[in-house]
């Protein structure tokens, strides 16, 4: 049978990337932001903690027996 021709690989031109001005950056905005970004974080592993805890709790505290008693109850 005939093959297909193999391929041979062609340079691509790449434009070049444009030169982008850096700008200064007010540096009490970006405190001002990145401690609303720790307090935010903060805040999520404190409600994280209480969430587990208030589940851990809820496991642990004795309820009614379920339905079916025994294993040997359960085989009639």
């Amino acid at each position: 049978g005939t093959a297909l021709p193999k391929r041979t690989p062609k340079a691509v031109a790449q434009r070049p990337a444009p030169q982008r001005v850096r700008q200064g950056v007010d540096a009490e905005a970006l405190r001002r932001k990145l401690a609303g970004f720790q307090r935010g974080a903060a805040d999520g592993r404190r409600d994280a903690r209480a969430e587990l805890a208030g589940r851990d709790t809820q496991r642990n505290q004795a309820g009614p027996p379920a339905d079916g008693g025994t294993p040997e109850e359960a085989r009639g």
